[in-house]
């Protein structure tokens, strides 16, 4: 009854306090702060109190509950009867049958006991030792994060050893005599073995190997250390070693400003199996805030052999992209310089044709037209393209841009807009252009109407339809020197760029002549969350246009047809198809991308065709399709798969088969994936993958896998 339990602890208490405080302090100063039992007594010619039912002691964080407790003032001890649970002040919990303690619960034995490091790692040993208070001495134990079951009394895996001192202060484990143990198998025994408290995140030490297989290696295993450089910095080194011979080194540095970051991954080979050594790459990463809203940047990935990334399996790119500059922002524009350096791994590309941009110098700022309202805009920028063979460009270009949006009767918006666009350019090694300076002005005029239409429906739907007219002319006098493209090689008309005054995607071609974009997108919102969306648009030329390749889908007087339409049931559903359809119906370009999101099935599929463009270097069409999928099928299973094909030569180019096994104490995850295409000296490969995880030390699995379930006896 709960009235009859309070009465009872208020006469425990009671009688601690007439009989037995002043005693206990005599005997100890440091003795326990709060002890609460349903019953209390106190032989005054012993010294002894006795404490029973429901006891709990407290003192400074730690907590220890029983059945019952004898303390022994003379002797400074607490003996405990089970079942005890004793919390220390860092939450390891302790369960045991029986203990002696001294009065601050420091120090002591406690004998048939487990002990429960943060409700994840759980040690059982015939005996534990507390001292000092920072070291417990277990003896005789067995650890596991299994859930250990009536029906399952062997965990997936545990580790036995004969003594496990715990350091709370370092946070550390010395495990003496240790044995790995997996479904009680032992399969590898240390004489010595160090860990990390589970509470701890980062700490030096050995990492979980990784086993790999592949065609090209054969099988290989991967070995990480971990070192801990201070607070905000860290490196990982890691042994690759396969039995083709090939012996790699791998390292990652990290270390975090508060200003800025730095990562640096790299590996080279020691050995490839084959004699030759040295091979590698070097990737760096790094921003820097130096201060009123400026950084500078270095975004690095060098090799010095083409097949090195894609044969160990660190990266599958055909080409590398390395920037580093600074740069600037403001509410009213930016300003950056850098450089940009291009490595090709492609075979039919020579690296000393592929130019590297230096310098790259980006500047616009933007303010209130006093006169005519609305907002003028200055840009400014240079970029220096050279080769190593072939020919070198350096360009300067600027541009002063005008733009106005208006509020026009009966709900239109109107805007209307200007730029003037002036380049100068240098071209040396190529006879095509002029050795003097080429000079080029480019000026523009528009402008647009738009007229939203909102309507609101049964039930709360929302309908928006909104049709827009765009009417631009670009000017190119006579006075214009030819000069050289570098950067608006490939143009891709969507929706994007549906409405833009250029559709080149770089500064040196000009979208010139008089026309018209015209489109409009419709929008139904649904009140249940979902919404089903379409667009399109064409452009219309009063003359035809040369500029664009037919197969870009904007030559001619009139563009083809572009058309979207799309399906969003956030966060669950999403659901994209892009048509370009050209002057004869035909489909010149297709785009389709489905997303589906759910508690047990994640699914992406993409569809693409690209007709020819012999222009943009595709003289053949181009289909593919790729999908990536995953199911959990159990509560601890998920099989995932990935899948590209290409579906003009009928060809698969990639393809993967992954399961994973995960529950609280350990995800176990296997890959099967096959790339079928040949490219920079790497022949097509099949891989297999191993990875196994652990809870318990060092971070953990806890809320990613459920549980396994334990059988409730009748």
């Amino acid at each position: 009854m709960p009235f009859l339990r309070t009465i009872k602890l208020f006469a425990g208490l009671l009688m601690v306090s007439l009989f037995g405080i002043n005693n206990i302090a005599n005997a100890q100063s440091s003795a326990f702060t709060s002890l609460v039992a349903d019953n209390v007594s106190y032989d005054s010619a012993s010294g002894q109190l006795t404490a029973s039912g429901n006891v709990v002691i407290l003192f400074e964080g730690t907590r220890l509950e029983a059945s019952k407790i004898i303390y022994d003032a003379g002797q400074g001890r607490i003996f405990a009867e089970g079942p005890i649970r004793l919390v220390d002040a860092s939450g390891d919990i302790f369960l045991a049958d029986i203990a002696e303690l001294s009065t601050d619960l420091s120090e002591g034995i406690i004998r048939g006991a487990k002990l429960l490091l943060t409700n994840q790692f759980q040690i059982s040993a015939a005996e534990i030792r507390r001292s000092s208070g920072r070291f417990n001495t277990l003896y005789r134990t067995v650890g596991t994060s299994c859930q250990v079951c009536f029906d399952r009394p062997v965990p997936l895996w545990q580790i036995r050893a004969s003594r496990i001192i715990h350091d709370m202060d370092r946070q550390r484990f010395y495990f003496e005599n240790a044995r790995f143990e997996v479904l009680g198998i032992p399969i590898l025994y240390l004489p010595t073995l160090r860990m990390v408290d589970p509470v701890v995140t980062r700490a030096s030490g050995l990492l979980a190997p990784a086993f790999t297989s592949s065609d090209l290696y054969g099988f290989g295993l991967k070995m990480p250390f971990f070192l801990t450089l201070g607070d905000h910095a860290d490196a990982t080194i890691t042994l690759f070693i396969t039995n083709g011979g090939a012996f790699l080194l791998e390292g990652q540095f990290r270390r975090r400003y508060a200003q800025g970051i730095l990562d640096i991954d790299s590996a080279f080979t020691v050995s490839d199996g084959e004699g030759n050594s040295g091979a590698g790459y070097l990737a760096v990463d790094f921003t820097y805030d130096i201060g009123r809203n400026r950084e500078i940047y270095a975004n690095i990935t060098l090799t010095n052999d083409d097949g090195f990334l894609r044969r160990f399996g660190f990266d599958q790119s055909d080409r590398l992209v390395s920037t580093m500059g600074v740069r600037h922002f403001s509410e009213t524009g930016f300003f950056e310089i850098g450089a940009i350096f291009f490595q090709s791994l492609r075979d039919d590309e020579i690296d000393a044709e592929v130019p590297f941009a230096l310098p790259e110098i980006s500047f616009r700022k933007t303010w209130e037209a006093p006169l005519v309202g609305g907002r003028i805009g200055l840009n400014l920028d240079s970029v220096g393209l050279f080769r190593a063979t072939g020919r070198d460009v350096f360009r300067v270009s600027s541009s002063l841009d005008w733009r106005r949006d208006w509020n026009a009767p009966m709900g239109l918006r109107a805007s209307t807009f200007a730029e003037l666009h002036a380049d100068v350019y240098k071209v040396w090694d190529d006879v095509s252009f002029d050795d003097g300076m080429l000079l080029r002005a480019t000026p523009v005029i528009g402008a647009e109407l738009r007229l939203p239409l909102v309507r609101a429906g049964k039930d709360n739907v929302l309908h928006v339809i909104v049709p827009v007219v765009q009417v631009i002319y670009t000017a190119d006098p006579d006075f214009n020197d030819v000069v050289p493209n570098e950067d608006s090689l490939q143009v891709e008309f969507d929706e994007t760029n549906l409405f833009a005054i250029n559709r080149f995607p770089g500064s040196d071609l000009y979208e010139t002549g008089l026309r018209a974009n015209i489109g409009a997108s419709y929008r139904r919102y649904d009140p249940s969350g979902w919404t089903l969306g379409a667009d399109f648009g064409k452009v219309f030329r009063f003359e035809e246009n040369t500029q664009f390749s037919t197969g870009s889908g904007l030559s001619g007087l009139s563009s083809d047809t572009l058309a979207a339409i799309m399906f969003e049931l956030p966060p669950n559903i999403r659901i994209i198809n892009r048509l370009l359809i050209g002057q004869e119906f035909e489909v010149r370009r297709a785009e389709t991308e489905i997303l589906l999101n759910f508690d047990r099935i994640g699914f992406d599929a993409t569809y693409v065709y690209l007709s020819p463009d012999v222009t943009a270097g595709s003289p053949v069409a181009r289909s593919e399709a790729s999908i990536a999928a995953t199911y959990r099928f159990r509560s601890n299973w998920e099989v995932r798969g990935d899948w590209r094909r290409d579906l003009i030569s009928n060809q698969d180019i990639f393809a993967g088969l992954g399961l994973t096994y995960g529950n609280e104490c350990v995800e176990i995850d296997v890959y099967l994936s096959r790339r079928f295409t040949n490219s920079n000296n790497v022949p097509a490969e099949t891989s297999f993958d191993v990875s196994v995880r652990l809870a318990g030390f060092g971070g953990g699995l806890q809320n990613e896998w459920p549980a396994q379930r334990c059988l409730q006896m009748q």
